[in-house]
C-alpha cells in the first residue's frame, strides 16, 4: 500500500515534467549569425540593406516604391528556445513545435528619463514567433535543431526594455517568464569583435570571491538602469557588470588608476584596491576608489545624448574629499542624480552630481557645513534626495567632547537653501509589546540599549520614511514614528532594500535577512531559520541547480518580478559559480507557518484526520468587475505575427524572417511619427499604411491560399494592428493614473472556508465577521477611496465594492506623462499578512495583501490635434463659401482671409483609440509666421507675442487677428480665451504686425502662413493635462495697405486713362494718316513704275548701237589682204 502514493506522486511529477522541467530561454542574437548563442545587445543602428527583398513583393499589401515607408532592419532578432534539466532541450523543442506551442514574446519598451524624441509613452508589442530550422548536417529528424525567432526591435529613447514570453496555449502547457533585454553601451566593437570599453573582462569566478564574502547592496536608478554593476570585491579593482538583471553576468576589471591621495586635509586611514561604490544610472557609471570618484558615459546613441560616450574612465570631484557615495533612485526634471558625501576638512558637506542627456556635473549642495549650523563635530551619514519634493533627507551624528552621540533627521530644501531639523532619534531602545510596535511619544519605557541608526530610506509613492540600525522607525510625516518591536536590537541592518511595491528587506551585519511590508509592524527573519534549512533541504534532495550546502548572498535586490539575490556557491569539487535567484520568500512563509502552527490530530465519524490550523481569515479571494485597463494603466498595445510563407513545411528562412523584422520597424515608424499636430480622417497610427491597399485585401489572400504570392510571402494587414479594448482580467493591474476626477471601480469577492475545510473549527474561528479589508491611502489629499461592505451569508462571502476617485484638487496641470505625483494604495485584510497562500501548480502564492500604485496628473497617451476635416466643415457652414488656394494642398488646406476662422480640435486618446472634440477652453497664440514660403517662417519674441495678440496693447495696432464675437473673456495678460462654442477669429493684421502690406509676387493675392500655439493651461478647469500644441495654417487673400492700396489705384488709374486717351488719339488720326499713307503709296507707286519705264527705254537704245558697231568691224576686218592677228 505504500507503493501507490508514491507511484501517484511520480506519475504527478511525470505530467508536470515540461511545466517544472523545461522553461523559456531567450537571447538576443546578431542579424547575420541565426542559431547562434549570446550575443552582447549593443549595436542600435538600424540596418539598410533591405529594399532588394521587398522589392519583390509587388503583388503584396504594401507598397514597396513607397517613398513614406521604412522598411528597416534591427541589427538584432530575439531567439526563444527550451531549456531543461532532466531531459534533451533540442527534443523538447521539437516535441512542443509539433504539438502546436508557438511562444508569443511581449516587448515593454521603458520610457527614457528625458523623452527627446517622443513624447511620454508606455509602449508594448506583442510578437508571435517564427519557427526556425537551423542549419545544418543532419541524418536524421532527430538530429535537427530548431528554434523561435521574433525581431529584436529597438525604439528611438529606450535602452531598458523587457521580453515577456508566454505560450498560446497548446502542446506543452508553459510557464510564462519575463526577462531584461538591454542595450549593454559599454561595449565596442574591434576587429569585428565586442569587447568592453570600461575594462577587462575576466573568467575565473573563483579569483575574485569565496564564500566568506559578505553582501553589498545593489545601487542603480529605479527602472531606468540598462547595465547593473556591483562592487566591494576583496582586494580587486573589479565590478560585477550585467545588462540582463543579473540573468547572466560579466566580471570586469575596471581600467582606472589605483591612486592613493591621503592628507591632512583629507585623511584616509587604509589603501584599498577594491571599487567601493558602484551605481549605474541610465547613461552614465559611477565607481568610487578611496577618496576618488569616477564616471563612465556609455555609448547610447538611442537616447540622442549631447556626448558620444565616453573612451576611458573620468574623475570627477578631484579637489573634494569624498568619503561615500549615495544613489539617488528616481530621476527629476529630466534628470538623474549622485550624492557624494564630503570627508576631511568637508565632513558635513555633500556634493550633487547630475547626469543630463550624457552630461555629467557637479555643484555644492550647499553654502555651508550642516556641522556648521549644528554648533560642532558631526558626521553625515546618509542623505537621501526626495526629487518630487526637492528636498534633502539627513541623518546627521554629533559628538561632543565626552564622545557622546545624537542623532538628527534634517531637511535641505534646494529652493530655501535653509537647513531645517526634523526630528531628534531616541537616545535609547523602547521596551517591546505584544503588539510589535512602539508609538514614540516621548513617554514609553526604554531599555539601556542605545539606538545607533546606519541609515535612512524613503518611498516616495507610499510617503513612508524608514531610519535603521539596530532598530527600525518608521514614520509618515517625518515628525511621529513607530518602533517596529519585533526586530531584535542586538542585530545592525548593514542596508535596506525596498521594492517601491509595498516590501522591503533588511540584511544585518551577519548577513540575516528579514522583510516586512508596509502598512503594518509585522517584520519576519527569513535567513537564517528553520523554514529555510527546510527548504534548502528539500531543494538538495529534488537535485535543484540553483541550490548547494556551500554558498554565500553577494547581494539582495528587488526586480520586477520578485526579491531576489545573487549567491556564489561551490560545488564539491570546489568549482565556483554566480547565479541569480528568487529568493525563496513563499516557500520559507509557508513552511513558517507550517513549524509555529502545528497539525493536530483529528478524528471524526470513525476516520482519523490530520487537522492544520487556518491562521487565515479567508479562503479565497478574487477581483472582480475590473474596468477595461488601457484606460488606467496607459499601455499601448499592438499585436503582430509573421507573415505567411509559402514553404510547406511551415519553417521560416532569413528572407521571411528579413520581411518581419521590416514589417515591425515599418510599424514603430508609423507610431512614432503618429505625433503630427493634424488630425488624420482615421484615428490610428497604421491606417496610411494600409488606406491604399484595403480594397485589395481578398485577392491578396487569395492569392496567398493557391501559394502563389510574389516573394514566398504573404503580409496579412489583420496581423499588424494597434489594440485598443484589452479585456479585463481577475487581476489588479501593476499601476494606474487618474486624471481630474477620475474614478476607478471594482469588487473584492471573499469566502470563507467550506464546512469540510473548516472541520474541527467552531463557528467563530470560521466567520465572516473576521474578514475586514482595510486602504491606506498616501495622498489622502488627492486620492478618496470608498468601501461598501456587504455580507453574503448564504454563500460565506463579503463583497467589497471599493471606488478610487481623483478628489480634482491637484494643483499643476502639465503636459501628458510630465510631472507626475507618485502616489500609492495598501489593500491588506486585517491578520492576514504573511498568513494567508495559496497552493499553485507554480508553487505558493502569498495573498491578503497588495499595493496599488497611482500616478496622479495628466497621464501618458493623451493629446491635442488640429482637425482640419471639422475646421472646414464648420468654416464652410458659417461662411456660406469656401477658397482653396490656386495650388491647394491636401495636407495643409488654405483659408480665406476675408472668412471667419473657426478653429476645430480633437481630444485624441492614443491608448483607447478614443477621438472627440475638445470642448475645453483655450489660448490662441500667434507665435511665428512668414509669406509665401515655410521656409520664410519666423518665429515671433515674448514681447512680439504679446504685441500681436495680447489685448491690453491694442493702442499699438499691431494685432494679426481680433475675436470674431463682442464677448470679452481674457486673461490678465490679455490673452482672449476661446472654446467650443466661441472660437470664431478675424484676421486683421493691423499696421504693426508681420502680415500688413504684404508686397504681391504677381498677380495674385498675398498668402501667409502662421504658426500658431494652443494651450489650455490654466483656463480649463476639467483635466489636470495641459494640451500644447502648436500647428501651421496657411491663409491667402490677405490684404494690402492703405497707402499701397491707393498708390496701386493712382498707377492703375493712370494706366487705365492712359489707354483712353490714346485709343482716342488713335481713334481720331487713323483715317488722316490712312489718307495720307494712301497718296504716299500711289505717289510711290507712280514713281517706281515712271523710273521702270525710262530704264527699259534706255537699256534698248543701247543694245541696239553695240550689235552694229559689232557687225560693221567684222567686215572690215575681213577684207584686208596678209593680215594677221597679233
Amino acid at each position: 500500500m505504500i507503493w501507490q502514493p508514491l507511484l501517484a506522486i511520480l506519475s504527478l511529477v511525470r505530467l508536470g515534467l515540461p511545466l517544472r522541467d523545461c522553461h523559456f530561454k531567450m537571447v538576443v542574437n546578431r542579424f547575420d549569425a541565426l542559431g547562434g548563442d549570446r550575443e552582447l545587445f549593443f549595436k542600435q543602428e538600424s540596418l539598410k540593406n533591405q529594399h532588394e527583398i521587398f522589392k519583390e513583393l509587388v503583388d503584396s499589401a504594401i507598397d514597396p516604391n513607397d517613398k513614406n515607408a521604412h522598411y528597416l532592419g534591427f541589427p538584432y532578432y530575439l531567439k526563444v528556445n527550451l531549456s531543461c534539466t532532466h531531459q534533451d532541450s533540442a527534443r523538447a523543442v521539437r516535441k512542443a513545435h509539433y504539438s502546436g506551442l508557438i511562444p508569443i514574446v511581449t516587448i515593454a519598451f521603458q520610457e527614457p528619463v528625458h523623452s527627446v524624441r517622443q513624447k511620454p509613452e508606455l509602449l508594448e508589442i506583442e510578437m508571435k514567433a517564427a519557427p526556425y530550422k537551423i542549419p545544418g548536417n543532419c541524418d536524421s529528424e532527430d538530429l535537427c535543431e530548431m528554434c523561435w525567432y521574433t525581431p529584436m526591435p529597438i525604439m528611438n529613447g529606450s535602452v531598458v526594455m523587457t521580453a515577456t514570453v508566454r505560450s498560446n496555449n497548446l502542446g506543452f502547457h508553459m510557464r510564462g517568464r519575463r526577462v531584461f533585454m538591454n542595450i549593454n553601451g559599454y561595449v565596442k566593437e574591434i576587429h569585428s569583435r565586442p569587447e568592453f570599453s570600461i575594462g577587462e573582462q575576466m573568467t575565473n569566478v573563483k579569483s575574485y570571491f569565496t564564500l566568506r564574502d559578505s553582501s553589498r547592496p545593489l545601487w542603480y536608478t529605479y527602472n531606468q538602469a540598462p547595465v547593473l554593476i556591483l562592487g566591494e570585491i576583496p582586494n580587486s579593482k573589479a565590478i560585477i557588470l550585467s545588462d540582463t538583471a543579473f540573468e547572466d553576468h560579466f566580471i570586469i576589471e575596471v581600467a582606472i588608476d589605483s591612486c592613493w591621495i591621503s592628507s591632512q586635509k583629507c585623511p584616509w586611514d587604509k589603501f584599498s584596491s577594491s571599487i567601493l561604490d558602484a551605481i549605474a544610472t541610465e547613461s552614465t557609471l559611477f565607481v568610487r576608489q578611496n577618496q576618488l570618484v569616477y564616471y563612465f558615459t556609455g555609448n547610447y546613441s538611442a537616447l540622442y545624448m549631447n556626448t558620444s560616450g565616453s573612451e576611458l574612465w573620468t574623475r570627477i570631484l578631484g579637489k573634494k574629499c569624498v568619503r561615500k557615495l549615495n544613489p539617488v533612485i528616481f530621476p527629476k526634471n529630466n534628470t538623474e542624480y549622485v550624492i557624494a558625501l564630503g570627508g576631511g576638512w568637508q565632513e558635513g558637506e555633500f556634493f550633487l552630481i547630475t547626469v543630463s542627456d550624457g552630461i555629467v556635473k557637479h555643484a555644492s549642495s550647499s553654502k555651508k557645513s550642516v556641522c556648521t549650523v549644528l554648533g560642532g563635530r558631526c558626521r553625515l551619514i546618509q542623505v537621501v534626495y526626495a526629487t518630487e519634493q526637492n528636498r534633502f533627507f539627513m541623518l546627521v551624528q554629533t559628538i561632543t567632547d565626552r564622545n557622546v552621540s545624537s542623532y538628527y533627521i534634517m531637511a535641505y530644501p534646494q529652493d530655501t537653501e535653509h537647513y531645517e531639523v526634523l526630528s531628534l532619534v531616541p537616545k535609547f531602545i523602547p521596551e517591546s509589546n505584544d503588539q510589535g510596535f512602539v508609538v514614540i511619544i516621548g513617554q514609553e519605557k526604554n531599555t539601556d540599549i542605545p539606538m545607533v541608526p546606519k541609515g535612512i530610506s524613503y518611498n516616495p509613492f507610499s510617503q513612508i520614511f524608514y531610519i535603521w540600525g539596530n532598530m527600525i522607525l518608521q514614520s509618515n510625516d517625518l515628525k511621529n514614528y513607530l518602533y517596529l518591536s519585533h526586530f531584535p536590537s542586538t542585530s545592525s541592518i548593514k542596508y535596506f532594500v525596498q521594492s517601491y511595491a509595498g516590501h522591503y528587506a533588511c540584511v544585518t551585519d551577519d548577513e540575516q535577512v528579514w522583510i516586512s511590508n508596509e502598512g503594518n509592524s509585522i517584520i519576519r527573519k527569513l535567513y537564517p531559520s528553520r523554514a529555510w534549512k527546510l527548504h534548502i533541504n528539500l531543494q538538495l534532495m529534488s537535485a535543484s541547480r540553483q541550490y548547494t550546502r556551500h554558498e554565500a548572498m553577494i547581494t539582495l535586490f528587488f526586480d520586477k518580478n520578485s526579491l531576489q539575490e545573487i549567491v556564489y556557491m561551490e560545488d564539491d569539487l570546489g568549482n565556483g559559480k554566480l547565479i541569480r535567484r528568487e529568493f525563496p520568500q513563499r516557500y520559507i512563509l509557508t513552511y513558517s507557518h507550517i513549524i509555529d502552527y502545528p497539525h493536530q490530530l483529528l478524528s471524526s465519524e470513525g476516520n482519523d484526520y490530520i487537522k492544520f490550523s487556518h491562521s487565515c481569515p479567508f479562503a479565497r479571494v478574487r477581483i472582480v468587475d475590473l474596468p477595461p485597463p488601457q484606460r488606467f494603466t496607459r499601455k499601448e498595445y499592438y499585436h503582430t505575427k509573421p507573415p505567411d510563407i509559402m514553404d510547406k513545411t511551415g519553417f521560416h528562412d532569413k528572407r521571411s524572417l528579413i520581411v518581419y523584422q521590416g514589417l515591425i520597424f515599418e510599424l514603430l515608424w508609423l507610431h512614432s511619427a503618429y505625433n503630427r499636430p493634424y488630425a488624420d480622417p482615421v484615428h490610428d497610427p497604421t491606417w496610411r499604411w494600409w488606406k491604399n491597399k484595403m480594397e485589395d485585401a481578398q485577392y491578396y489572400s487569395y492569392v496567398a491560399s493557391n501559394r502563389n504570392s510574389s516573394g514566398g510571402v504573404h503580409v496579412n494587414m489583420a496581423n499588424y494592428v494597434k489594440v485598443y479594448n484589452q479585456l479585463a482580467s481577475n487581476a489588479m493591474p501593476e499601476t494606474i493614473y487618474l486624471d481630474k476626477n477620475n474614478v476607478y471601480n471594482f469588487s473584492v469577492f471573499f469566502t470563507i472556508r467550506t464546512k469540510e475545510q473548516s472541520l474541527g473549527e467552531s463557528a467563530e474561528e470560521n466567520s465572516l465577521s473576521f474578514v475586514w479589508l482595510t486602504i491606506i491611502v498616501s495622498h489622502p489629499e488627492y486620492v478618496n477611496v470608498f468601501l461598501y461592505r456587504t455580507e453574503l451569508i448564504s454563500r460565506g462571502a463579503v463583497l467589497y465594492k471599493v471606488t478610487v476617485k481623483d478628489t480634482g484638487v491637484f494643483p499643476r496641470q502639465d503636459l501628458s506623462g510630465k510631472k507626475l505625483v507618485k502616489s500609492s494604495m495598501i489593500f491588506s485584510v486585517a491578520n492576514a499578512v504573511t498568513r494567508c497562500y495559496d497552493h499553485t501548480p507554480l508553487g505558493p502564492a502569498i495573498k491578503g495583501y497588495r499595493v496599488l500604485p497611482v500616478i496622479i496628473g495628466c497621464p501618458p497617451g493623451r493629446r491635442l490635434a488640429f482637425d482640419i476635416t471639422g475646421t472646414l466643415k464648420f468654416s464652410i457652414r458659417k461662411n456660406k463659401r469656401y477658397f482653396d488656394c490656386v495650388n491647394p494642398d491636401p495636407e495643409m488646406p488654405c483659408f480665406f482671409f476675408n472668412d471667419v476662422f473657426y478653429p476645430s480640435f480633437l481630444i485624441q486618446d492614443m491608448v483607447t483609440g478614443d477621438s472627440g472634440p475638445f470642448k475645453g477652453s483655450y489660448i490662441f497664440t500667434i507665435i511665428g509666421g512668414g509669406p509665401y514660403l515655410k521656409e520664410n517662417i519666423r518665429y515671433f519674441s515674448p514681447e512680439e507675442i504679446m504685441r500681436y495678440n495680447s489685448n491690453n496693447i491694442s493702442e499699438l495696432w499691431g494685432h494679426i487677428w481680433l475675436k470674431a464675437d463682442t464677448k470679452v473673456n481674457k486673461t490678465n495678460d490679455g490673452f482672449h480665451i476661446l472654446s467650443g462654442a466661441e472660437s470664431g477669429i478675424l484676421w486683421v493684421c493691423q499696421e504693426h504686425s508681420p502680415c500688413y502690406d504684404i508686397l504681391p509676387r504677381d498677380m495674385l493675392a498675398p498668402h501667409y502662413f502662421f504658426v500658431i500655439r494652443v494651450t489650455n493651461r490654466g483656463v480649463d478647469q476639467t483635466t489636470y493635462c495641459d494640451y500644447a500644441l502648436e500647428f501651421i495654417i496657411h491663409v491667402h487673400g490677405l490684404r494690402i495697405s492703405p497707402t499701397r492700396a491707393i498708390f496701386l489705384m493712382k498707377v492703375s488709374m493712370s494706366s487705365v486713362v492712359g489707354l483712353v486717351i490714346l485709343y482716342m488719339v488713335i481713334y481720331i488720326v487713323t483715317p488722316k494718316v490712312k489718307a495720307i499713307s494712301s497718296r504716299f503709296a500711289r505717289r510711290l507707286e507712280e514713281a517706281v513704275v515712271l523710273r521702270t519705264g525710262s530704264s527699259m527705254t534706255f537699256s534698248s537704245s543701247a543694245t541696239s548701237s553695240q550689235n552694229f558697231m559689232a557687225t560693221s568691224d567684222g567686215s572690215l576686218a575681213s577684207g584686208l589682204p596678209g593680215h594677221q592677228s597679233k
